[in-house]
């Protein structure tokens, strides 16, 4: 498709548009201000949040259950907490109809956290990617899916390597995880010493409309 200088103008703005979205959750995400994040979701029946080792929340009930009501659970009076989710290799594809986007980034990142048994605080290291699908609902771009894949959790003192074996859904951490509404729809990422790195997560693809890209980023059948 040849594109026309207009078209390639808006397709920036669009581009720029989903890249701010996606920071102003960092900042989010960093300021514990999580009673912003639901409003950064489209107004739809179909949105969700799938993160790694907890599964899927769907619906305006589950962001909020995720973002809002776990997260402060979590961090109870915030004292000594930290979420630093940076964002690297960024790469947003805006399909050619202008009415969604994908975007993928890896994500170096580390946290403080309330220790599982002690009373004390606990610093971790945290890297993973986020897979987003965006769409522009009255004329501003929201998310729509919002996909978490680990690669590694370990606290300070230990490396990945010397906590491998243990997975996101099972003892890394004694958080209070919410119950999700269903499995993830992603295969594992999480890092193990006898696994491969996956390609599943491939870098968005030019595409016209959502129709064609049915099956990217989902386990098939």
């Amino acid at each position: 498709m040849s594109l026309t200088p207009e078209q390639k103008i808006e397709r920036l703005w669009d581009t720029e548009q989903c890249r701010k979205l996606m920071a102003k959750y960092e900042y989010y995400a960093f300021c514990r201000t999580w009673e912003n994040v639901p409003g950064m979701f489209a107004k739809r029946e179909d949105i969700w949040i799938d993160c790694e080792g907890f599964g899927v929340f769907d619906g305006a009930r589950g962001i909020h259950t995720f973002f809002v009501d776990w997260h402060h659970s979590m961090e109870g009076d915030a004292k000594g907490m930290m979420t630093l989710h940076t964002l690297s290799t960024e790469c947003i594809e805006v399909a050619e109809d202008g009415k969604t986007a994908r975007g993928l980034w890896i994500s170096p990142g580390c946290e403080t956290r309330h220790h599982a048994t002690e009373a004390r605080n606990e610093a971790f290291w945290i890297w993973g990617l986020y897979a987003i699908d965006f769409i522009k609902e009255e004329g501003e771009w929201k998310f729509w899916h919002f996909r978490i894949p680990h690669l590694i959790v370990c606290d300070y003192h230990h490396s990945w390597v010397d906590l491998d074996g243990r997975t996101m859904a099972s003892d890394i951490g004694n958080d209070g995880r919410p119950e999700a509404d269903r499995p993830n729809t992603f295969p594992p990422t999480f890092y193990g010493g006898e696994k491969k790195p996956t390609d599943f997560f491939e870098p968005p693809r030019r595409y016209g409309t959502e129709a064609d890209l049915k099956g990217f980023w989902e386990l098939s059948d």
